[in-house]
């Protein structure tokens, strides 16, 4: 009986819920940080500009992609991380419950055993 208490209370964390608001903000933040990147413009250089030039240019282009891949890659590691010590923290809360209805049990159990014997003594 105890058992199958401690395993409702124990089902009865919304992982449901949680996984779907934690993977929204996972999706939200990927989406913004993509928009980011694919909203940058190639740079325009003047066909008549020097190498050197459209080289500089495309050398900045790149600095930038590479910055906002960079602030991409840690949004994404911060959001996994993020959702691993959520799932860490859901565990350790379901583990919790189970073993504190066990021991709820178990000094039920004793409570009215030392009843019993109680009242059997006089």
């Amino acid at each position: 009986m105890v058992a199958n208490i401690a395993r409702t209370a124990a089902t009865k964390i919304p992982w449901e819920k949680l996984m779907k608001a934690a993977l929204r903000v996972l999706i939200d933040q990927t989406t913004k940080l993509l928009s980011k990147i694919g909203g940058r413009k190639p740079p325009e250089t003047d066909p008549s500009s020097t190498p050197e030039s459209r080289i500089a240019a495309l050398e900045n282009y790149v600095d930038g992609v590479e910055q906002d891949l960079k602030e991409a890659v840690k949004a994404l590691e911060d959001t996994a991380t993020e959702l691993s010590i959520l799932a860490s923290a859901g565990k350790v809360l379901t583990a919790r419950v189970t073993i504190s209805l066990l021991l709820s049990g178990l000094a039920a159990i004793v409570a009215v055993a030392c009843l019993i014997l109680l009242l059997l003594h006089r």
